[in-house]
């Protein structure tokens, strides 16, 4: 057994230690997750916040705008930014669960170690997700990481470390580019980063593309095929599922009803609403909730 093998083989074990029953799992540690399937899944939606996910066991398949992703055992999921997916679990049983870790990303670490070195940027604008595989420093930093929930006198000392080794072994892996090119203040990648920021706050508010290309000092067909790059979506793609998820959230968490979460997201029409929300979810905004929630 190879020592990348027998690294990952410990993580395993160490994961499935944290999971009595399958599910996801917030750690004490702030930003690092565990996840663990035991039967596939299909189409389920969700925003990718920026994160790196280390998978260990299984097979997932994800969906970005028209885009396929595959990742596997021993691969490295990379997202620096807020993307929204939809992702199928297609390699998972109680033999063989399907296993991931996941840190979610914090951009003045990563700002922060560009000041001290690791400045080198490539031009092209990148897409905001990229898989590659996953070395044994990654993983050896990822076992030291998951060691310390046992260890709660080290964890306030040792987390910030080892989180910070992390950020700079993903800034020094194939897929640094994705996070050098968004967090390099001035970059056409960090310009619609700050974009997709700017629609997070607004996004109930009407949307016209070429003043919000203005406001990010980009000219409106420049902003609006990087925009696509990036996210793989049109600035109103965008927006529109944005909205969608928000109003699924109030419907599930605030227990509105279509109509008003509709109004809520910035919809002027609860018919349109329900179309477009049909359209993205598979079913009407009521059956889609009610679904949700017994499952």
């Amino acid at each position: 057994m190879d020592s990348l093998e027998e690294k990952r083989n410990l993580l395993k074990t160490k994961v499935q230690e944290l999971f009595p029953t399958p599910g996801m799992l917030q750690t004490c540690i702030k930003g690092f997750s565990a996840s663990l399937r035991t039967a596939p899944t299909f189409n389920q939606h969700c925003f990718y916040k920026p994160m790196a996910i280390v998978v260990l066991q299984g097979k997932k398949q994800t969906t970005l705008g028209s885009e396929k992703f595959t990742y596997n055992e021993n691969q490295l999921v990379v997202t620096s930014i807020d993307i929204p997916t939809v992702g199928s679990i297609v390699e998972a049983s109680p033999e063989k669960p399907f296993m991931t870790l996941i840190l979610e990303l914090d951009n003045y670490i990563i700002s922060q170690l560009l000041r001290e070195g690791n400045s080198s940027l490539a031009e092209n604008v990148r897409r905001g997700m990229g898989v590659a595989e996953a070395d044994e420093s990654l993983l050896d930093a990822f076992y030291r990481l998951i060691l310390l929930l046992k260890q709660p006198e080290k964890q306030k000392i040792m987390a910030p470390m080892i989180i910070k080794e992390i950020h700079y072994l993903l800034l020094i892996s194939p897929l640094g580019d994705i996070l050098r090119s968004v967090n390099t203040k001035g970059s056409q990648n960090n310009q619609i980063a700050n974009a997709i920021a700017w629609l997070k706050e607004n996004y109930r508010e009407p949307l016209k593309i070429d003043q919000l290309a203005r406001k990010f000092n980009m000219a409106e067909s420049s902003f609006y095929r990087h925009f696509n790059k990036v996210t793989s979506l049109s600035p109103l793609q965008y927006q529109k599922q944005l909205r969608l998820y928000e109003a699924q959230r109030l419907m599930l968490s605030e227990n509105f009803d279509a109509a008003n979460a509709a109004y809520e997201v910035g919809y002027e029409s609860a018919s349109q609403f329900n179309r477009e929300y049909k359209r993205m979810f598979g079913t009407p905004p009521k059956t889609n909730v009610n679904q949700i929630k017994s499952a």
